[in-house]
């Protein structure tokens, strides 16, 4: 069945993960193979900058006034980014992110004028570009467009789903996006991370190309049919129950051509630890290979399609609310709150979800490593960083032309920008051989910091790793005992980004409270909830968290003079509130209201 044809019969979309455990070493041919996608990656970025820039080009001739509007718009965008280093220079001095402190509240005052500016010469570019377009053969530039891309398709020596995944998926979605949004798309230095992409179909009874693979039919203990042949490079070749959790043994064709003798196989063990569901089927897979610290890790990631499961029966007079409520207890640090828990019976009480201490210690841990690693790799980029402008490098080395990348962008780094612990052990790792070709009075100091601090870089990676997972399995706990119970779930639709702001906006949350934020992850807590209760086949309905701490669950009275109080009085009925309580409470209602109301739409 196609793919369109199963969306139209009711067929959800799941991502299945699953850690891999190669078997031996990964040939250098399969790195290779990694490499030339990400060439190919970057060849089409430089494909589509160009067409950009040619389409800039063509408009600034046939239209003057477009061109210097353009060079207006040029040295605004530098003024710009000198004001944001200004800024970050005076977030230092003020030693905090709080947009409402004097130094700030200037240098915002400053980005916001030239920002100012800079939106009257993208509204005058707008209406030049209109008028620019008309005396613009766009045709030939797309068709110029299109055949260099596929150009690039031909010279690339890489198998066809990788490199159809590629510029199909990746490429042209992120390019729509930029188109979209705004931004350019980046070039991506290859540091051995990527994927192989394997697609799976067949040929219906018609000869169309169909998704009709299930996780037997990948078993190369399966007899293939005529109309249904395996697929060659990828399969599973048996299964381990001995193991707690089951495991599957994978084989793979990562690199070759067609003939098996150019072919380059590895096999992995599959950590199966979410079986597949009967009968679904998998139109394609992924092999993740992804860096973590110095080391790599393996992932598989399935596509597969399922079909929707059907809501089960709940009771239409309950249902569950979550604040996601972040609360650090005053007499012990160690002790955060998640959020909190309840149902609309009266009789039910909250149910307070704390983070385990031990996860919040070894947080607190990962970031006392990971300020001693930032403070080194700054005192190190101070000293080497003047050494290394006056050196220059044979970049037509091929052999370390990734790290004479790596060279490039801490020389032309901006001088406010200091040497990420990253970026050092990286250097250090290159520095350490010996036809490195680094003078010495670089690679000395270097080595010296390597030797100091890569057991802790080492250590800093392996503990994230591993309490990443803990949160994870923490959530996932949760949120299957949730859904046990048979109750609509409302969970709170807000915008997570807000928490998590970039390094140039404001925020006027204290370090503490962002660190809190990023440590139990709002958005991993949520996710489980909702991917637990599409699992079980219960409710799951997201409602506008707005004034839901305020509102008197029991009277319906808005609040508006409350502060941050954990507890408070009603000034309409009197009842008491803990405001986490009543949030829960008040989401629960809504979910309810908006659950009753949708199915009152659908007739039911």
């Amino acid at each position: 069945m196609a793919v369109e044809e199963r969306t139209k019969k009711g067929v959800s979309v799941r991502v299945y993960k699953y850690g891999l455990v190669p078997k031996g070493c990964l040939p250098d041919e399969a790195k290779d193979e990694l490499l030339r996608a990400n060439n190919l990656w970057n060849k089409l970025v430089e494909i589509s900058r160009k067409n950009q820039s040619d389409f800039d080009e063509v408009r600034k001739k046939a239209h003057p006034p477009y061109g210097e509007e353009m060079v207006r718009l040029e040295t605004i965008n530098e003024k710009i980014d000198d004001a944001y280093d200004r800024k970050r220079d005076a977030r230092k001095e003020a030693g905090t992110r709080d947009e409402t402190h004097p130094l700030i509240i200037k240098a915002n005052a400053v980005i916001e004028i030239l920002k100012e500016e800079r939106s009257e010469i993208y509204d005058t570019l707008k209406l030049l570009r209109t008028e620019a377009d008309k005396s613009v053969d766009k045709k030939a530039l797309n068709e110029s467009f299109k055949s260099n891309i596929k150009l690039a398709r031909r010279e690339t020596s890489l198998n066809s789903d990788t490199k159809e995944e590629i510029i199909r998926n990746d490429f042209r979605t992120a390019r729509d996006r930029t188109f979209k949004t705004g931004g350019r798309l980046r070039f991506h230095t290859f540091d051995g991370t990527g994927y192989w992409h394997f697609r799976f179909r067949r040929n219906d009874e018609k000869g169309k190309k169909v998704d009709d693979y299930t996780i037997d039919d990948l078993f190369a203990g399966e007899k293939p049919s005529p109309k249904k042949p395996l697929p060659n490079r990828f399969k599973f070749l048996s299964r381990d129950d001995t193991r707690r959790k089951p495991r599957l043994r994978l084989r793979t064709t990562l690199a070759g051509g067609r003939t098996n003798a150019s072919k380059v196989f590895q096999e992995f063990d599959v950590i199966y630890h979410r079986p597949v569901p009967e009968g679904a089927i998998i139109p394609n897979a992924k092999i993740l290979r992804t860096r973590t610290g110095d080391k790599f890790r393996y992932d598989l990631v399935l596509t597969v399609y399922l079909p929707e499961p059907k809501h089960k029966d709940i009771p239409l007079d309950d249902a569950i609310g979550i604040d996601l409520g972040f609360r650090e207890d005053p007499d012990d640090k160690y002790r955060k709150q998640v959020g909190a828990i309840i149902s609309l019976d009266p009789s039910d009480e909250v149910e307070e979800i704390f983070a385990p201490p031990k996860m919040v210690k070894a947080f607190g841990h990962i970031d006392e490593l990971k300020s001693v690693l930032d403070e080194s790799a700054a005192d190190l980029g101070m000293k080497i960083k003047p050494l290394m402008k006056d050196i220059r490098l044979p970049e037509d080395n091929e052999k370390y032309k990734q790290e004479y990348k790596l060279w490039n962008s801490i020389v032309n780094a901006r001088a406010n920008v200091t040497l990420s612990f990253e970026k050092a052990y990286k250097l250090a790792l290159w520095c350490k051989k010996k036809d490195a070709g680094i003078p010495e009075d670089i690679t000395g100091p270097v080595v010296y910091w390597w030797k100091g601090y890569s057991r802790r870089y080492r250590e800093l990676h392996n503990l994230r790793k591993k309490q990443l997972l803990n949160r994870k399995d923490f959530y996932r706990q949760i949120a299957s005992r949730l859904v046990l119970r048979g109750l609509l779930i409302g969970v709170e639709n807000f915008n997570l980004s807000k928490i998590a702001r970039s390094k140039d906006e404001d925020n006027v949350l204290n370090n503490k409270a962002r660190a809190n934020r990023f440590l139990l992850s709002p958005s991993e807590f949520r996710a489980a909830i909702k991917n637990a209760a599409d699992r079980e086949g219960i409710p799951c309905l997201e409602v506008n968290p707005a004034n839901t701490s305020k509102i008197c669950f029991d009277c319906g009275t808005l609040n508006k003079n409350l502060g941050s109080e954990k507890n408070w009085v009603c000034p309409a009925c009197g009842c008491v509130h803990d405001r986490d309580t009543n949030a829960a409470r008040n989401i629960a209602k809504r979910a309810l209201e908006k659950y009753l109301e949708d199915r009152k739409s659908a007739g039911k």
